[in-house]
């Protein structure tokens, strides 16, 4: 443990995004036993600046702040989990948030958490099986905690904790064809089915794909 004086934490919600891989309902428990509810928003550059430019301005005053109480230290710079992205050929602002399933307090007892959830009018999400088959493409808004944090094994940064979200539109799978972004064409294949359950994620299709995207970030990677 160190003796650094971090600054305050902020408490933010984006504007309306798109949900790339939510997992708010199971937690992901592939490198991690205990599991963390996880989510990335996507937000259109044109709408993200207030948002960025205050985790920028969070991440630049920490940095200062460690530097200011240990001059002659040298700080390893930890990659942020938001940044601006080329997606799809559109600027976009991304943030990468999540929360802690289950784990152990200093006193040895165990504890458990789950992101609060919300539909479009405000209400809190009563029967959270209804949205276990949520798929990247839904819209909402994501509220979390944006920490500093300092481990000199890592280094210094930024880390987001998952607190809320609420759903606009809900994407889940086995959806339709325009759900895919796919349109008749008229001349091909048809089959006698009117809906098919297509196995995987949204994203994988192509039509809806975070991938191949390059991330823009000042800092990354930098002593400071």
């Amino acid at each position: 443990m160190n003796n650094f004086q971090y600054v305050d934490k902020l408490r933010l919600t984006t504007p309306k995004a798109t949900l790339k891989y939510p997992k708010l309902i199971e937690p992901e428990t592939k490198f991690s036993p205990e599991g963390h509810y996880k989510v990335t928003a996507v937000i259109p550059a044109e709408d993200a600046a207030p948002l960025a430019d205050l985790l920028d301005a969070l991440y630049e005053a920490h940095k200062a702040s460690l530097k200011a109480q240990a001059p002659t230290q040298k700080f390893k710079a930890v990659d942020p989990s938001f940044g601006y992205e080329d997606i799809n050929g559109k600027p976009c602002f991304t943030i990468s948030v999540k929360m802690k399933a289950k784990g152990m307090d200093r006193d040895g007892r165990a504890w458990s958490a789950v992101p609060a959830l919300f539909d479009a009018t405000g209400a809190p999400v009563k029967h959270r099986e209804t949205l276990r088959d949520m798929w990247s493409g839904t819209t909402g808004r994501v509220s979390f905690e944006a920490c500093p944090f300092f481990q000199p094994a890592i280094g210094a940064g930024i880390t987001l904790r998952l607190k809320a979200v609420q759903i606009i539109d809900l994407v889940e799978s086995g959806g339709s064809a325009d759900s895919f972004g796919f349109q008749e064409e008229t001349g091909g294949w048809a089959t006698g089915e009117t809906q098919t359950v297509v196995e995987g994620d949204a994203a994988a299709m192509g039509t809806n794909s975070f991938d191949h995207t390059t991330r823009l970030q000042a800092d990354e990677g930098f002593d400071f």
